[in-house]
């Protein structure tokens, strides 16, 4: 077996770790906002001056303990990195994602502490939010080539409808983190009050101005997000592979939407915002790798094999 080989089933499980840890520190972020433990930790990158506080309670522990979660998976990706670095074949074939995923993790940090120094400002909290998701999301790509060996093209065809859908689709999934994101930092989830699909028990979209405005369009970009899901199923029904990932990806996303509605109607309980929270990660991740198949696979076009092409002159 070739160093090559080696050191690729070594990274291949190290890369899928990190994407279900990096998942679980998306959820556990939304546990210490929920909680309002963000600035239980008033400084950074120390805990009250101590790189582990002599005193704990529930925020500080929280808000510690992500710090510290966080650490974790910086120093696997490191180490992940030594792995894709220390071959040449590896490095030219994987180290461009790894490099990429370094400036969005490198970027995350400098938010993170922003994050606290900004005293929780909106524009940290949300762009907090879209850094992680990005992280993960190319934690899952790396895993992806990691375990098939590159961009290989020996898989379903996509057509061309599919790659513009599906980009729609992933496009219109980031705007509705972004859009949760502000919702979030804003405390706009209850300001159409614990009603829908009326905002205020009067009209569906009374105003997109403050607040109000803020809880209204991301109620619209909900229903636009399933529609395009919906539409993904549609156009890639005759593709087993990439029905079957579209499927999928609807179904997270029809849960997504339940649960957006049971956190308005009993009023955002914690336990519910968490699950939102995860689900979104969740729909962010899922939309990302059919993306990603779709747009790797060879068109519909160019799949077709000599024996499935028609023959001149056939009857």
């Amino acid at each position: 077996m070739s160093e090559f080989s080696r050191l690729q089933r070594i990274a291949t499980p190290l890369a899928i770790g990190l994407v279900i840890v990096t998942y679980g520190l998306l959820v556990f972020g939304s546990t210490v906002r929920i909680n309002e433990a963000g600035l239980a930790c008033p400084d950074w990158p120390m805990c009250f001056g101590q790189v582990v506080p002599s005193s704990m309670d529930l925020g500080i522990f929280l808000e510690w303990g992500h710090r510290a979660l966080a650490g974790a998976v910086s120093l696997g990706f490191v180490a992940l990195g030594g792995l894709i670095f220390a071959d040449a074949k590896m490095r030219r074939s994987h180290g461009w994602w790894w490099g990429f995923a370094g400036v969005i993790l490198a970027t995350q940090v400098v938010l993170g502490g922003l994050t606290v120094l900004e005293l929780l400002a909106e524009w940290t909290v949300t762009s907090h939010l879209l850094g992680g998701n990005s992280f993960c999301l190319m934690l899952l790509i790396g895993a992806t080539t990691l375990r098939r060996g590159g961009w290989s093209h020996d898989r379903a065809p996509a057509s061309g409808l599919m790659r513009g859908v599906g980009l729609l689709l992933g496009v219109g999934v980031m705007t509705q983190l972004a859009m949760g994101g502000l919702v979030a930092s804003s405390y706009a989830g209850l300001a159409c009050g614990p009603t829908w699909p009326e905002c205020g028990g009067s009209s569906w979209f009374p105003t997109f101005a403050g607040t109000v405005g803020l809880q209204v369009i991301h109620r619209l970009g909900a229903y636009t997000v399933l529609a395009l899901a919906v539409g993904m199923v549609a156009v890639s029904w005759s593709s087993t592979r990439h029905r079957w990932m579209a499927v999928a990806v609807l179904g997270l996303v029809l849960g997504q939407a339940t649960l957006g509605v049971y956190n308005v109607w009993l009023a955002m309980p914690g336990i519910v915002s968490a699950a939102h929270s995860a689900g979104a990660a969740a729909c962010v991740l899922a939309t990302g790798w059919l993306v990603l198949d779709v747009w790797t696979a060879p068109l519909a076009s160019q799949g077709m094999t000599h024996a499935t092409q028609p023959v001149l002159g056939a009857k």
